[in-house]
């Protein structure tokens, strides 16, 4: 797999938290009661956790690409 289609996965998945956490937003204002309320906080964790995903994602495709100049080195 090379750093492209990563890359492309990546920014499917950060599209995806981003849309569902500006659904939990617009939904805020329909329901306030104690469930949206845990709804909302284990949405929060998942946004927090997926920045994880997304510095893990850079740190694998710069190290591919590293990998990658150094295998096409000539000597």
């Amino acid at each position: 797999m090379g750093t492209e289609s990563i890359r492309k996965e990546m920014r499917i998945f950060q599209s995806s938290i981003k849309n569902l956490s500006a659904g939990i937003s617009r939904a805020s204002s329909l329901w306030k009661d104690d469930k949206f309320s845990e709804l909302s906080a284990s949405i929060g964790e998942v946004a927090d956790n997926s920045k994880n995903v997304m510095i893990a994602g850079d740190r694998c495709c710069s190290s591919v690409d590293r990998f990658n100049k150094i295998a096409a080195e000539k000597y």
